[in-house]
């Protein structure tokens, strides 16, 4: 009796320490057509033009200029190669900003970085681009 009450106390004491787990904790990229207040109509897959890349941070940014860097994988070589990069000024407090007009003119695959200014990655995520 003894050692199911230990047991039972200390299943307890794990659930109840671990109550502060999110899903979330961690930095995070993903897209949408556009910010307008809100995301409107994210996913990970869009026609060529210009889509939005919303970014999650789980501290502020710190850095008051960064860039948003495409690769696109070369389906010969299955590589990704350079493609595009594009500046942004952000507020160093930032921790939930968007990055209008990132332009796709070919369908592929690309891989999208957002640098820091030492071009080191702060975070990334794939997105497909198909024909109009």
């Amino acid at each position: 009796m003894k050692k199911l009450f230990l047991l039972a106390f200390v299943l307890g004491f794990i659930f109840i320490q671990n109550n502060d787990v999110k899903a979330q904790d961690c930095d995070i990229m993903y897209f949408c057509v556009k910010y307008d207040g809100g995301e409107v109509d994210c996913s990970d897959r869009f026609t060529t033009g210009e889509i939005t890349a919303m970014v999650r941070l789980a501290f502020p940014i710190y850095y008051t200029e960064v860039t948003i860097q495409i690769d696109k994988l070369n389906m010969s070589t299955g590589k990704f190669e350079y493609y595009d990069d594009f500046p942004f000024d952000v507020d160093a407090d930032m921790t939930y900003i968007y990055f209008p007009g990132i332009g796709f003119d070919t369908p592929g695959f690309y891989r999208v970085f957002l640098l820091d200014t030492d071009r080191n990655t702060m975070t990334s995520a794939l997105v497909e681009i198909i024909p109009r």
